[in-house]
């Protein structure tokens, strides 16, 4: 992140994005409280006031009352907030009278902190890994291949005639996977292949980047990288021609 805060790209970046929904919403709360008992943050703080998630988009109002002239230490508060107080779950939302999207606005604001170049570490390396190799672990399309072929071989024993078909056109399912799978816990792809199998299902998974249905780039406001990795799913389905996708997350 820049030494310097420039408040006319804090505001270019809102601008365009503070739509007649959001400023409805920013004026309409009514600091009921009814919110408060709904956030795991707030009771598990002690009920503490600052964990109230209508007080938590309090930087949005902020933000634009003061045209973006913030600094530094103001949007390192800002991350503290959107990522060490709220993880977006919605329950807030769900008993607010006037149906409140405060995890919306949350995004908002961390998709605000990841323009300025604020976003945490584990995210911004999977997001150069989505980008580089089309999944986060950078797991390469040999090593991808290798690996459901060594499952399928391990299988081989157990249930004779198993398949783990790769870019089988005309499939009914194309499944995808979280792709620590592949990596870390292959044997519940395996688990996975004898289901299928069992149930005589006509499956593949697809060779090129798509396989991995992750999508951590929507956790920091990426939205440009999390619309890539959808459409890379999307391509290779329309691709193999299958009629449905399956996902593991």
């Amino acid at each position: 992140m820049p030494d310097e805060v420039n408040p006319q790209e804090i505001i270019g970046f809102l601008k365009p994005r503070i739509g007649a929904r959001f400023r409805t919403w920013l004026k309409i709360c009514s600091h009921c409280g009814i919110c408060a008992d709904t956030c795991h943050y707030y009771i598990a703080n002690g009920n503490d006031p600052k964990m109230i998630p209508s007080y938590k988009v309090r930087f949005l109002v902020d933000l634009i009352k003061k045209k973006g002239k913030v600094d530094k230490e103001y949007l390192e508060k800002v991350y503290h907030t959107v990522y060490h107080e709220c993880n977006m779950c919605r329950r807030c939302t769900l008993y607010c009278p006037f149906g409140i999207d405060i995890a919306l606005m949350i995004s908002l604001l961390r998709s605000l902190l990841f323009s300025q170049g604020l976003a945490p570490d584990g995210l911004v390396r999977a997001i150069e890994n989505y980008k580089k190799f089309g999944n986060q672990m950078a797991v390469t399309e040999e090593d991808w291949v290798d690996t459901i072929e060594w499952c399928e071989e391990e299988m081989a024993e157990e249930l004779v005639g198993l398949k783990i078909p790769i870019d089988k056109k005309g499939a009914k399912i194309m499944y995808t996977v979280n792709a620590r799978e592949p990596m870390f816990y292959p044997q519940d792809i395996m688990e996975v292949a004898k289901i299928f199998h069992v149930a005589g299902e006509d499956w593949t998974v697809p060779r090129k980047e798509g396989w991995d249905d992750t999508n951590l780039a929507m956790f920091c406001g990426d939205i440009k990288t999390a619309k890539y990795i959808v459409q890379n799913t999307f391509k290779r389905a329309e691709e193999l021609q299958v009629k449905q996708i399956a996902i593991t997350e």
